[in-house]
C-alpha cells in the first residue's frame, strides 16, 4: 500500500514548493540562459573579437598582424550584414574598419542603405560621413558630418576638424571657426600637444572674416611654445598685409626665405608679392629658386606668371604646360594656358583650349568663368554673356556669376544692366569688394552720361550711391564735380574736404574744393585750398588752372590788382588761358568800378581800356558790362552825353546781370552828378520801390548826397530854411556825419545861433578841418579876438584844407596889423563858410 500513496506525497510536495517560490520572491533554483545568437550576430561578435586583436597587435607594433586581422574582420562584419542587411551593429562595424583600411567606396556602398533605415543613426552616420568626404563625395558628407558634430561627442571629435577645414576652403570663416572651436572643447588631454594646428586653422579663418586683430591672436597662440613654424609666420604675414603693412610683411617673408631656404611656401608668397608690386625680377629669382628647389606645379605655375609679366607669353605657355605634366587637371594651370595663347594673339585657340578644359572638367565653375572672360578680351560679347549666364545657373548663390556678366556688360557699355549685375551680386554675397568696386564705377560712368544729358539731379544720385560704394579721393572728385555743375556748394564742399583728406587725393581735389568754398561764400578759404593744390602739383599747366581758381577768391576778397596780375599770366593751360579770357574782363571792370568808388578816375580809365582789347562781341553781357561800367566813368568826369549814350548801350536790352531797377538808378546817379536834385530824387523815389537787399544802402547814400547837394546850394543862395530842412533830412538816415553836422551848425550860425554854432565846431574840428576854419572867421569877426583867429587860422593850414592859400593871406595880414609889421587893410572875411564837399 505504501507503493501506491508515495506518489501523491511528491506531486503534493513540488507543487507546493513552487508556490512558496512564486509567493516569496526568492533566489532562482536555475541559472538565466540569454537567447541563442542569430547567424549574423555570431558574425559579428567574432568580428569584434578580431577586431580587437588587431588593436592589440598594433599596440606592440605588430602592423601587418594588426592589418589581417583588421581584414578578417572587415570580412566578418561584412558577411554579417549580408546575412542581415538591417543589421545596425554590423553596419557600424564595418564602417569602422573600414575606415581604417581606407576601403571607403565599400563603406559608402554598404552603409547608405542602412542609414537610410534608420536616419538618426550617429554610429553610422558618423563612418559613412566620413568615407563620403574621404571620397570627395563633399555635397553628400556635409548633412552627415553635421549631423554627428551636431551630436557633441568626443569620440568623433575629427568630425568636427573636417568640417572647419572644408569650411575655410569655401571661404566661410564664421562656421570654420565654430567648428574648429567645438573640436578643442571636446578633444582629450593626450591631444592638446596637436592644438597649435587648430589654431592656425582659426587663425585663417579669421582672416576670412577681416578680422586681424583676432587672426594674429591664433596665430600667436599656435606660434607660442615652440620653434618658430613657416606655416605661422607665414599666417602672421597674411595679417600685416590686411593691415596695410605690406612692406613688413614682405619683410617678415623675406625673412622666413633665407631662415628657411628649403620651405617653398615662403618663396612662393614672396614671389606673389614681387610681382604683385611690379617688382618683376625680383619674382623672377624667387620663381627661379623655387623651381631649382624641387620643380613643383606651385614652383612652375609663378614662373610662368612671372614669364607672362615679362611680356614672353610663348616661355610662359611652356612652364604652364608644365605644371598640367606634374598636375593633370590642375584648374588654375589650365585658365594660366589660356591666358598665354590669348596673349600670343591666339585668340580662337585660347577659346577652343579652354572649351575642351570647360567640357572636360564638367561643371567646374572657374573654367567655365575663364572662358567667358577669354570671350569678352576677344571682343566676342555675346558668347561671353552666354557663357556666364551658365557659371549663374552653376552657382546661383554665389556673387561670381553676377560679377563676371556685370563685367561683360560694363566693357560694352551697358551701365544700366551691369549695375544690375553688380547689384544682384552684392544680394547674393553683400560685401562682395569687386561687386562694390565694379558698381561704384558702373553708377560713375552712367553718371557721366546722364550729366552730358542734362540730367544733374540723376548724375548726383547715381555719383552719391556709387560714393558709398567707393569713399575714394577719386569717387568724392566725381560728385564734387557734379555738385559744383548744379550750384550745390554746400555739399559739394562737405564732399570735397571728406576727399581731400583720403588717400591718393591730388592737387585736383583741393581745386575743386577751393570753387566749392569759394561757390558757398567762403573766399578765404577757397583760397587756402587753391594754394595747397599748388603746393601738390609741378606741372605748368595744373598750376594755370589753380591760379584762376585763386584769382577769383582774391577778387572776392577785394584783391582785385591781385586777381589781375594772376590772370594777365594764366600760362599754358587751354583751359587757363579760356578761363582767363573769361574772367579778366570781368576782373578789370569789377576793378575800374572798386576805383571809381574811391575817386581814382585815371586808372579807373585804364582798366576800361584793357578790358575794351579782349573780344567782347562773344560775350554779350560782358560787352554790356563794359558799357555801363564806361558810362559811370564819363558821368564822373562830366561829359554826360556819352555817359548817357554808353549807358543806353549797357542796359538795352537788360542784360542777366541787372535788376529792373538798375537803369532808373544810374540815372538817378547821373542827374545827381548834373546836380539835377528834383528829377534825380523823382527818378530814385520810383526805383526805390523794389529794392533788391544789396541795393538799400546804396539808395540811401545817395538820397542823403541829394539833401546834403540841395542843402550847399540853399546855404549858398541864402535859403537857410531849406539848407537846415535838407541837412536834416540827411542827418536823418546818417546822424553820425560830422560834415552834415557841420553844415547845419553853419545854418543856425547864419541864423543867429552863433554860441551854438561854435560848440559844435569845436566838437567837430578833429573831423572836419573847416571847423578851425570857422572858429577862426567867429573870432575875428563877432568877438573881435585877433589872437584867437590868428591861432585857429594856423590850426587850418596845419590840415592842408582846400582854402590853405587864402586863410594863409589872412592870417598874415593880421600879424602885420596887429603888431608885427605892416599897416595894410586885410580884405576879411564876413561870414561862416559851409563845406564844398560832394559825396
Amino acid at each position: 500500500m505504501s507503493r501506491i500513496h508515495r506518489p501523491t506525497r511528491v506531486r503534493r510536495f513540488l507543487s507546493a514548493l513552487v508556490l512558496v517560490n512564486m509567493l516569496s520572491g526568492s533566489a532562482a533554483l536555475a541559472q538565466y540562459r540569454p537567447p541563442p545568437l542569430t547567424e549574423s550576430q555570431q558574425l559579428v561578435k567574432e568580428a569584434e573579437v578580431s577586431q580587437v586583436a588587431a588593436s592589440a597587435a598594433l599596440t606592440s607594433g605588430n602592423k601587418k598582424e594588426a592589418e589581417e586581422k583588421n581584414r578578417k574582420a572587415l570580412q566578418l562584419f561584412e558577411q554579417a550584414l549580408t546575412v542581415d542587411p538591417t543589421s545596425v551593429p554590423a553596419a557600424a562595424g564595418l564602417g569602422t574598419v573600414g575606415n581604417l583600411l581606407q576601403d571607403y567606396n565599400r563603406v559608402a556602398e554598404k552603409l547608405k542603405p542602412v542609414l537610410a533605415s534608420n536616419p538618426g543613426e550617429i554610429s553610422l552616420a558618423y563612418p559613412l560621413g566620413v568615407a563620403l568626404y574621404k571620397l570627395r563625395r563633399v555635397q553628400e558628407a556635409l548633412p552627415l558630418l553635421e549631423q554627428v558634430s551636431d551630436a557633441n561627442l568626443p569620440e568623433h571629435l575629427i568630425v568636427n576638424y573636417y568640417l572647419g577645414s572644408y569650411y575655410l576652403y569655401e571661404q566661410r570663416g564664421d562656421v570654420a571657426i565654430a567648428k574648429l572651436q567645438r573640436y578643442l572643447s571636446l578633444r582629450p588631454e593626450k591631444l592638446a600637444g596637436n592644438d597649435y594646428q587648430i589654431h592656425e586653422l582659426i587663425g585663417r579663418g579669421h582672416l576670412l572674416r577681416r578680422d586681424p586683430a583676432s587672426a594674429r591672436a591664433a596665430f600667436q597662440r599656435a606660434q607660442t611654445g615652440r620653434p618658430e613654424s613657416v606655416s605661422t609666420q607665414m599666417g602672421l604675414a597674411a595679417v600685416l598685409e590686411m593691415e596695410g603693412r605690406t612692406q613688413e610683411a614682405q619683410t617678415l617673408v623675406q625673412k622666413l626665405v633665407t631662415s628657411f631656404p628649403q620651405a617653398p611656401e615662403p618663396k612662393e608668397r614672396l614671389g606673389r608679392m614681387l610681382l604683385s608690386t611690379g617688382d618683376v625680377a625680383g619674382a623672377e629669382t624667387q620663381a627661379v629658386a623655387l623651381v631649382k628647389l624641387g620643380g613643383t606645379a606651385a614652383a612652375h605655375l609663378l614662373l610662368g606668371d612671372v614669364r607672362l609679366a615679362q611680356k614672353k607669353a610663348t616661355e610662359a605657355e611652356a612652364e604652364y604646360r608644365k605644371v598640367l605634366q606634374l598636375a593633370p587637371g590642375l584648374v588654375s594651370a589650365q585658365i594660366a594656358v589660356g591666358r598665354a595663347l590669348q596673349a600670343q594673339g591666339r585668340n580662337e585657340e585660347a577659346i577652343r583650349y579652354l572649351e575642351s578644359a570647360a567640357q572636360a572638367g564638367g561643371n567646374n565653375l572657374e573654367l567655365w568663368a575663364s572662358l567667358g572672360s577669354v570671350n569678352r578680351r576677344a571682343n566676342r560679347f555675346q558668347r561671353a554673356v552666354e557663357i556666364h549666364r551658365r557659371v549663374v545657373e552653376l552657382a546661383p548663390r554665389q556673387a561670381l556669376g553676377y560679377v563676371l556678366l556685370g563685367a561683360d556688360h560694363f566693357a560694352t557699355g551697358q551701365w544700366d544692366q551691369a549695375i544690375e549685375d553688380y547689384t544682384t551680386a552684392l544680394n547674393v554675397e553683400p560685401g562682395n569688394a569687386t561687386a562694390q568696386k565694379w558698381l561704384a564705377r558702373s553708377l560713375a560712368h552712367r553718371a557721366r552720361g546722364r550729366a552730358d544729358s542734362n540730367r544733374l539731379d540723376d548724375a548726383i544720385r547715381d555719383l552719391r550711391r556709387a560714393y558709398d560704394l567707393d569713399r575714394s579721393a577719386a569717387m568724392a572728385r566725381r560728385l564734387g564735380a557734379a555738385m559744383l555743375e548744379k550750384r550745390e556748394f554746400t555739399g559739394a564742399r562737405a564732399v570735397l574736404e571728406q576727399g581731400a583728406t583720403m588717400q591718393g587725393a591730388t592737387w585736383r581735389e583741393h581745386w575743386l574744393l577751393g570753387y566749392a568754398r569759394l561757390g558757398a561764400g567762403d573766399a578765404e578759404a577757397a583760397l587756402a585750398a587753391f594754394d595747397q593744390a599748388v603746393k601738390l602739383t609741378e606741372q605748368p599747366e595744373d598750376l594755370a588752372d589753380v591760379s584762376v581758381g585763386a584769382a577769383l577768391a582774391e577778387v572776392e576778397l577785394g584783391r582785385v590788382d591781385e586777381a589781375v596780375q594772376r590772370l594777365s599770366e594764366p600760362g599754358p593751360s587751354k583751359a587757363a588761358r579760356a578761363l582767363a579770357e573769361a574772367n579778366l574782363p570781368l576782373m578789370l571792370l569789377r576793378r575800374a568800378l572798386t576805383r571809381l568808388e574811391g575817386s581814382e578816375l585815371e586808372a579807373a580809365r585804364k582798366d576800361v581800356e584793357l578790358a575794351e582789347k579782349f573780344n567782347l562781341a562773344k560775350q554779350p553781357d560782358l560787352a554790356k558790362l563794359e558799357s555801363f561800367t564806361k558810362a559811370l566813368l564819363l558821368t564822373e568826369e562830366k561829359r554826360f552825353a556819352e555817359a548817357n549814350a554808353a549807358l543806353k548801350r549797357g542796359l538795352t536790352p537788360t542784360p542777366r546781370w541787372a535788376q529792373s531797377n538798375t537803369r532808373a538808378l544810374a540815372e538817378a546817379y547821373m542827374l545827381y552828378r548834373k546836380e539835377q536834385v528834383p528829377q534825380a530824387r523823382k527818378l530814385l523815389t520810383a526805383a526805390a520801390k523794389k529794392p533788391s537787399p544789396w541795393q538799400a544802402k546804396w539808395m540811401s547814400s545817395l538820397a542823403n548826397a541829394l539833401h546834403r547837394v540841395e542843402g550847399e546850394r540853399a546855404y549858398a543862395a541864402g535859403n537857410f530854411k531849406l539848407a537846415e530842412k535838407a541837412f536834416k533830412a540827411a542827418l536823418g538816415s546818417d546822424s553820425e556825419d560830422a560834415v552834415l553836422q557841420h553844415n547845419l551848425a553853419c545854418v543856425e550860425y547864419r541864423k543867429g545861433k552863433a554860441a551854438d554854432a561854435v560848440v559844435t565846431w569845436k566838437r567837430l574840428e578833429p573831423q572836419v578841418p573847416t571847423a578851425a576854419l570857422n572858429l577862426g572867421i567867429d573870432a575875428q569877426e563877432r568877438r573881435d579876438d585877433i589872437p584867437e583867429a590868428v591861432d585857429a587860422y594856423r590850426r587850418y593850414l596845419a590840415t592842408g584844407g582846400s582854402r590853405a592859400g587864402v586863410v594863409r593871406e589872412w592870417r598874415e595880414r593880421l600879424v602885420v596889423l596887429y603888431g608885427l609889421g605892416g599897416g595894410a587893410t586885410a580884405s576879411e572875411p564876413s561870414e561862416a563858410t559851409a563845406t564844398e564837399t560832394l559825396p
